[in-house]
């Protein structure tokens, strides 16, 4: 099981933030949860929850983006006390304003890192991820915005801490 927290940085937002209109994916936050197992080889397989606090310049009160996830991840020299890591995880966002839905979609990161260690079952990560966000299109009601219509994918950076407790 672990906890993570971060910094979202947005790289492209051109589908939640049309030219024109108040952009509602700004610099954020990141809390999340994960459940995980990694084998003695270093391969894991899991499942999180996460969700993003964003700065939505008064379209919102608060844009939070919801992710449910399943996650492979592949820690290198695995019998080290600190050793890199790749992670890939992908799934379901619900995306709205303070916890509500106004849209559903798809999300894609790719991650590296490292992990330290800390006690036989305690472990402190940090890493940093790419994050790729797809949406159906929808309406912001207080500006009348029609977003997610232009664009492939809206693009995060994540620059993430946290703490694996082993069970």
């Amino acid at each position: 099981m672990g906890v993570e927290t971060g910094l979202v940085v947005p790289l492209s937002t051109n589908r939640l933030c049309p030219a024109g209109y108040e952009c509602i994916a700004d610099m954020g936050w990141a809390v999340g949860i994960n459940f995980s197992y990694r084998w003695a080889n270093g391969i894991g397989l899991g499942f999180g929850y996460e969700f993003w606090l964003l700065t939505a310049n008064g379209v919102y009160e608060t844009t939070v983006p919801q992710m449910f996830t399943g996650l492979l991840q592949y820690s290198f020299l695995p019998n080290h006390a600190t050793h890199p890591l790749l992670r890939l995880r992908g799934g379901f966002l619900m995306l709205g304003p303070s916890f509500r839905v106004d849209t559903i979609g798809a999300t894609v990161e790719i991650g590296a890192g490292a992990e330290v260690e800390l006690s036989s079952d305690t472990v402190f990560s940090f890493l940093v991820t790419g994050n790729l966000l797809r949406t159906q299109p929808f309406t912001t009601g207080a500006d009348n915005a029609q977003r997610a219509v232009d664009g492939p994918l809206d693009a995060m950076l994540v620059l993430r801490v946290g703490f694996h407790f082993l069970l």
